[in-house]
């Protein structure tokens, strides 16, 4: 999947658009974005890898299941050069020890751990992650297909799967797209940007457009949709 084509914020924001959803993941933080396949997960941590890679941010994205396509991400608009894909195979304990080593080393923008429903995590290894980058620049993002209670994250983030979008001629034939809905599911930093009166209660419909991309290569996104 590629990045939306059109994104509908609560009431209450100032910001509009994807942008104000990308800009609440807080550094020296964990946070989590829960969803399953093609519930539009996958599509946002692209929007924003895309957006820190461009903007000069080096990206580590810790893949659990090797299920990203590097295609798809330069297709979102991801600055490969910019992107450290650590590829684990189905190995959980390889994925979590590599995102506690690269969340613990100076430099990098983000450091995404995908595990979709990979797992379970101890709690333990979380708090861990969340001690790696307190008091740094770092965003830490863990994706799972199902949340976990006990989780020390400080903003989670839930995706679901609205519908699909077809075009052509009646009958409609083409996938175009997706239509997921966002939602803010927990807030535990007070300086965190929030929607103001109903904070944590946050909600956007985005439009996931598919994009052209290199035979073979699928949709705009990683192998597993949304």
């Amino acid at each position: 999947m590629g990045i939306p084509i059109e994104s509908s914020p609560p009431p209450g924001w100032e910001r509009e658009g994807i942008d104000g959803l990308l800009g609440l993941f807080p550094p020296g933080r964990l946070s989590e974005v829960v969803g399953s396949r093609s519930s539009g997960a996958s599509s946002l941590l692209l929007a924003l890898i895309a957006r820190i890679t461009t903007a000069g941010g080096q990206v580590a994205f810790v893949d659990a299941t090797d299920s990203l396509d590097p295609d798809s991400a330069a297709a979102a608009g991801a600055d490969l050069s910019a992107l450290l894909w650590v590829r684990c195979g189905g190995r959980l304990r390889v994925a979590l020890g590599a995102a506690d080593l690269l969340a613990r080393c100076p430099g990098f923008a983000l450091v995404v751990l995908d595990l979709d429903d990979l797992g379970p995590v101890p709690a333990s290894t979380c708090i861990r992650l969340q001690r790696a980058v307190e008091d740094t620049d770092t965003i830490l993002i863990l994706r799972v297909a199902r949340h976990r209670e006990g989780s020390p994250a400080s903003l989670v983030l839930t995706t679901r799967r609205l519908g699909p979008q077809w075009m052509g001629l009646r009958p409609l034939t083409r996938l175009a797209g997706l239509r997921s809905e966002i939602a803010i599911t927990r807030v535990r930093i007070s300086t965190l940007s929030s929607p103001g009166r109903g904070q944590g209660e946050g909600h956007w419909a985005v439009e996931w457009s598919l994009q052209d991309v290199p035979s073979g290569a699928g949709c705009a996104g990683d192998r597993r949709g949304a």
